[in-house]
C-alpha cells in the first residue's frame, strides 16, 4: 500500500512529465543551445561591478556604459524582428551568436570610457537579435496549445546556464580577477554557435515567413486577399501592443536592478563577488525545478494578464523590500530574491505567449521584436536612471524610484486585454466596403 508520500510524490512526477511532454526534438535543441549561451553568462552580472570597482568609474559613468549596452538591445531587437520576417530565423541566430561572442571577448581588452561604450552597444546589437529570430523559430516548431511550454523550457535552459555562469564568474573574479570573465562569455557564445550549426542545419526557419509570390500572380493574390480580410497592422500601429510593450517596459525597469544597481548595492552592502554569485545561482536553480510545472498548471486555469499582474506585484514587493533586508546580511537576501524569482516565473513566459499569441504570422517577428525592444529600452534606463539617484541620495532611494515605474506599468498592463478586446470589436463591427 502506498504510502501518502509515495502518492504525493508520484504527483510531483507526473506533473514534470506532463509539463514536458509533447515538445518537438528541435525545441529541445534550441534549448540546448541557449544552455550552452548561457552557461558562460557572466558579462551581464558584473559589467557594472567591473566598471566601478576594477576601472573605477563614478556610478553614473558605469550607468552611461550600462544605458550604451542597452540601447544596443533595443536596435538589435527590432532590426532582428524586421530581418527574421525578411530573411528568416535561422541565419539571425546563427551569425548573432558569433558577432556577439567576438565582441565580448574584445571588451575585455579596452579601459577607455567610450571604447566601453562603443563596445557593449555594439555586443548588445548582436546578441539581442537573437532574441526575436529565436522566439519566432520557437513559434514555428511548437505544437498546437504548447507554445508556452516551449517558451518556458528555453527559459528554463537560459536559467540552468544562469545558475552555473554567475556563480562561475564569481569565482574567477575573486581569485583570478576580471579579465577571463570576458573570456568565458565570448568562447560560450561561439561554442553555443557551433552546437547551434551542427544541430539544427538549415530548415524551414531559414527562409522569410511569408514567401514572395510569382510577380504573374501578385494582381490576383493581393485581389483575394483584400476581398478575404483586412491586411496585417504594423506593430508601431498596434494599440494594445504599444501599451503591452510601455507597461513591460515599466517592469522591467525595476527587475533589471538585478544587473545593474542590484550587485553593486550589495557589494557596498558588504556582499562579495562570491556571495552576489551564488545569489543568482540559486534564482537560476528554482526557476529550473519550478517554473516548467508551475506554468503547466498555471496555463490551464487562468489567463495570462492576470497571471503576469501578480508576477510582476511580486517583482515589485521584491525590490521594495530590498533596502530593509540588505543589511541584514545573505539569507535575507536571499529570501528576498526568491520572492523576485516566484515573480519572474509568472511573469517573464507569458509576455512572449501573449504577443506570439494575438501577432499575425506574417508579422510575428515584427511584434515580438518589439516586444524585445521593450526589454532592451529597460536596460538603457534602468542604470540612467537607478545610478544617477544612487550618485546623490543612495542605493535605497535608487531602488524605491525605480519600483515607482514598475508600479505604473503594472497599472498599464491591467488595461491592456481591454484594449485589444476593444479593437477587436471595432474591426468585426465595421462595414465592410
Amino acid at each position: 500500500m502506498k504510502t501518502s508520500i509515495q502518492i504525493l510524490l508520484l504527483k510531483i512526477f507526473d506533473l514534470y512529465r506532463k509539463s514536458f511532454a509533447g515538445l518537438p526534438r528541435k525545441i529541445w535543441l534550441l534549448a540546448l543551445v541557449l544552455l550552452v549561451n548561457r552557461s558562460g553568462a557572466m558579462v551581464v552580472a558584473f559589467l557594472s561591478v567591473y566598471l566601478i570597482d576594477k576601472q573605477g568609474f563614478e556610478p553614473t559613468k558605469a550607468g552611461y556604459v550600462m544605458a550604451a549596452f542597452g540601447f544596443g538591445g533595443v536596435l538589435g531587437n527590432y532590426i532582428g524582428g524586421l530581418m527574421n520576417d525578411r530573411f528568416g530565423s535561422w541565419h539571425i541566430q546563427l551569425y548573432s551568436m558569433i558577432g556577439a561572442g567576438l565582441l565580448n571577448i574584445l571588451l575585455g581588452q579596452v579601459t577607455e570610457f567610450w571604447a566601453l561604450c562603443l563596445l557593449s552597444f555594439s555586443i548588445s546589437l548582436w546578441a539581442d537579435a537573437f532574441r526575436p529570430a529565436n522566439r519566432a523559430a520557437i513559434a514555428i516548431y511548437a505544437p498546437p496549445g504548447k507554445l508556452t511550454q516551449a517558451y518556458g523550457l528555453q527559459r528554463m535552459a537560459v536559467n540552468l546556464g544562469f545558475s552555473i555562469g554567475p556563480a562561475l564568474g564569481g569565482y574567477l573574479i575573486y581569485n583570478y580577477g576580471f579579465e577571463l570573465m570576458f573570456w568565458g562569455d565570448g568562447i560560450t557564445f561561439l561554442l553555443a554557435a557551433l552546437v547551434f550549426y551542427l544541430a539544427l542545419p538549415p530548415d524551414e526557419t531559414a527562409r522569410p515567413l511569408v514567401a514572395r509570390p510569382d510577380p504573374k500572380l501578385a494582381d490576383v493574390i493581393n485581389t483575394s486577399l483584400t476581398s478575404l480580410a483586412p491586411a496585417a497592422a504594423p506593430a508601431h500601429k498596434q494599440a494594445w501592443l504599444l501599451a503591452f510593450v510601455i507597461a513591460n517596459m515599466g517592469i522591467m525597469m525595476c527587475f533589471f536592478q538585478l544587473f545593474s544597481t542590484f550587485p553593486v548595492y550589495l557589494k557596498a552592502s558588504g556582499l562579495d563577488e562570491r556571495a552576489i554569485g551564488w545569489l543568482f545561482t540559486l534564482s537560476g536553480v528554482v526557476i529550473v525545478a519550478l517554473e516548467m510545472p508551475t506554468l503547466y498548471v498555471v496555463e490551464r486555469r487562468f489567463r495570462p494578464i492576470p497571471v503576469m499582474l501578480a508576477g510582476s506585484g511580486l517583482i515589485i514587493v521584491s525590490y521594495l523590500i530590498l533596502p530593509g533586508v540588505v543589511t541584514l546580511g545573505f539569507l535575507a537576501v536571499l529570501g528576498m530574491m526568491m520572492v523576485l524569482t516566484i515573480g519572474e516565473i509568472l511573469y517573464m513566459p507569458f509576455t512572449n505567449t501573449y504577443v506570439s499569441t494575438h501577432s499575425p504570422p506574417a508579422r510575428r517577428g515584427e511584434y515580438l521584436g518589439l516586444l524585445s525592444a521593450s526589454y532592451s529600452a529597460a536596460f538603457v534606463f534602468t542604470p540612467l536612471v537607478g545610478f544617477g539617484v544612487a550618485e546623490w541620495y543612495g542605493y535605497g532611494a535608487a531602488t524605491f524610484t525605480c519600483c515607482a515605474f514598475a508600479g505604473l506599468g503594472w497599472l498599464l498592463l491591467s488595461r491592456v486585454n481591454l484594449m485589444r478586446e476593444a479593437k477587436k470589436e471595432l474591426l468585426v463591427s465595421k462595414p465592410s466596403v
